[in-house]
This record gives structure tokens, sequence and C-alpha cells, in this order.
């Protein structure tokens, strides 16, 4: 009996609903929901690099199609979605800078905006590696993909260890480029270092390729017996028998077992750390993602729990930059909106979470209280488009 792949839309929508709550946050920062302040590792930390291994995958996905040959066609799809990403990033910040700006002063001086604008940032980071990613998968044969994941890693540890990469300082070569190239005005300045800046999108490249090289691991083999795999409609979806599933799921414990032991074992060496994307993070986040999908393919493929859990994690994967900008955006009225009077005085956001989250679960508590109602917020516009078959892409 076939039973439809669901398992990647699944997680990329666990991972789109960890971005929303760990980017929400009343100002407490349950801690759980909390980056790491520099060096290590935290829940936080997993979001944002599982979807960028994940883009990797869906890359393999949408490219088949075109059999991986350069054509024209290809291209084109290639340079629209990736410019499509960060100009929609740009697009989205002077959007937001404009809604805030009129709201409190009733102008909007847009040379003004240009001259702070920031140019990097997650969907900025997303358009990148997608776009170098896709470029490889049509000019470089699949087979040196590890060749050139191990050469950019080692090449950008390299610059870390001799540019004082590790340490969080102005003087470190991450900071230093940065300013250089973008300048201060145009970066988010975290002790002089931009934690979605310009060297260090060199490994989030390698991450994206590490997830494509995994679906090729993953998917290549099923497509190319023609036999033992029905495509969808959907390019993210398959049909895979049982033998297939359970050959499948060997490949990602395998290779995420192997990521997971060498990224912990030389992290001595290279610190874990999502601000810098140090190699050792690729490795370990990477790892965890094959585990992570081997075992949702597990209990959805194998097993078919495709229930209410899922289906309400595949409302997040059918749409998943449109509700996390939405989430975004859902906070702006709860901050121009302004209650109370006189030291009393302050915006919706502040007396929500302090007239309601606060008593019901405390500072802390109140904080994921909050982060969860935004979730919700987004799920129940993302199931109404679920429910139209409305799917927003680029």
């Amino acid at each position: 009996m076939l039973n439809r792949f669901l398992s990647l839309d699944v997680m990329r929508g666990i991972t789109i609903v960890g971005m929303i709550l760990f980017n929400t946050s009343s100002g407490y920062h349950y801690a759980p929901l909390s980056h790491a302040s520099w060096l290590g590792l935290t829940l936080a930390d997993c979001a944002f690099p599982f979807f960028v291994f994940i883009l990797g995958m869906t890359t393999w996905l949408s490219l088949r199609k075109y059999q991986f040959a350069p054509s024209s066609v290809a291209l084109r799809r290639v340079a629209v979605r990736a410019l499509g990403l960060i100009l929609v990033s740009w697009a989205f910040d002077m959007f937001a800078d404009m809604v805030f700006s009129l709201s409190r002063t009733g102008t909007f001086d847009v040379l003004g905006h240009f001259s702070h604008m920031r140019l990097t940032g997650v969907l900025v980071r997303l358009g990148l590696c997608y776009g170098f990613c896709a470029l490889a998968a049509l000019y470089v044969r699949h087979r040196y993909f590890p060749h050139v994941i191990v050469a950019l890693l080692v090449g950008y540890f390299i610059l870390l260890f001799f540019g004082d990469g590790f340490d969080r300082t102005p003087e470190n070569i991450l900071g230093i480029v940065d300013r250089a190239l973008i300048g201060e005005s145009h970066m988010c300045n975290d002790a002089g270092i931009d934690p979605e800046g310009i060297l260090s999108t060199i490994p989030s490249v390698a991450h994206a390729m590490l997830g494509f090289w995994v679906a090729s691991k993953v998917f290549g083999a099923q497509l190319s017996s023609n036999s033992s795999i029905v495509k969808s409609s959907n390019t993210n979806n398959f049909q895979l028998s049982g033998d297939n599933v359970q050959c499948s799921m060997f490949n990602v414990f395998y290779i995420g077992s192997l990521l997971l032991l060498c990224g912990f074992l030389l992290s001595g060496v290279c610190p874990i750390s999502k601000k810098i994307w140090s190699p050792t993070f690729v490795m370990v986040l990477s790892g965890f993602a094959c585990l992570s999908l081997g075992v949702l393919m597990e209990l959805i493929d194998r097993r078919g729990h495709n229930g209410v859990p899922a289906r309400f994690f595949s409302v997040f994967g059918a749409n998943p930059l449109f509700l996390y900008l939405l989430s975004e955006s859902i906070i702006w009225p709860l901050e121009l909106i302004e209650v109370g009077t006189g030291d009393a005085r302050t915006d919706l956001w502040g007396w929500f979470f302090r007239s309601v989250c606060v008593p019901l679960f405390g500072e802390q508590g109140g904080d994921l209280a909050f982060a969860l109602i935004i979730v919700l917020l987004c799920w129940l516009v993302g199931y109404v488009l679920w429910r139209r078959k409305i799917f927003i892409r680029l």
C-alpha cells in the first residue's frame, strides 16, 4: 500500500512554528525560547537552520523537473525566486517603517529609510542560500557536492580561526567585512557583528547544499527506479511504498548520526554558534534535522500517523513564508494602539501582557502564552488558505 510522503511538509510546518515562537517575545524571554548569546546551542537556535536545510531539500524537489540542466527556464525560475525573497524582505521592512512612521509622526522619509535600511536578514539569507544552492545544482555534478560543502566549511573555519571569528568584538573579521562592504547603518549590529552578515552566508550556503545532497540520497534512488515512487501535484510530496520509506529512513538516520558525531567531536576546536554560523553548527543542526525527518518519516509515512497534529503543522508548511511574515505584522497594531493615561500609558501589547498574560501565567509563562497566541492566530489564517487551496509562494 502506498503512503503519501508528508513528513517534509510537516517538518517545515514545525520549523515555521518554531521561528514564530522564538521571534515573538514580550520582553521577558521565557528561557527555552531564548537564543544563545554567543557560543553554545539552545532550542531557539534550531528553527532557522532547520528551515535552511529544508530549503536545500525542496530545491532538489523543485529542480528535478528540469533534470537539473541549466536551461533558460530553470535559470529564470531560480533568479525570480532568489531575488523575490530578497526584495520581499526589503519591501516588508520598508512597509513596516512606513506604517510606524506615518502612525507616529504623520510623515515618511523615503530617502531617510534607504539611508539606514537593513540589507541583511532572514529572508535575504534564504534568497542567497537558495540562489547559490540552485546554481550549484544546475552546474555542478551532484556527486561532487560533499567536496564543495567540505571546501566551503573548511575555508570558512580558516577565516574564523585567523580572523578572530570566535571573539565577540568589533575586531572580528565578520564585522570588519560587513562594515566595509555594506556599512554599519545597513546591518544588525550585535557587538559589531551581523548574525546574517556576508561571510557567515558562506556556511549557510553549505548548509542548504547539505540539505540538497541529503534529498538526493533520500529521493534520488526512488525516482531513478520509477516503479516505486509516484509524483504528486505538490513538488514536496511523494507516494512511497513501505520498503522505500524504510530505505530512506535508514539513509537520513545514518547521515544524521554521522553529522552529529563529527560536529560534536570538532566542537572543541570549532565552537558551535548560530551567531557566526560556525561549521560545527552546520554539522550538528543538519544532523538534528536528518534525525527529526527520520522520526517523522517513521511516524507519518511508515506508520500512517497523519491525524490532527500532522494536519496542524501542514497548515504552516503549506504557506510557510507568508505565515512567518504575518506573525511579524500581527504585532504592529498591538504596538501602535495606546491605552491608559499619564505614566500608566502603554501600547496594547504591553497592556494585554500585563493585564491578561502575567496574572494568568506569570511573567515568563505569560511570555510563552503570548507567543502561542500569535501562533494560533497565524494558524487560523493559514487554515483558511489551506482549506481554499491557496498557496502563496515565490
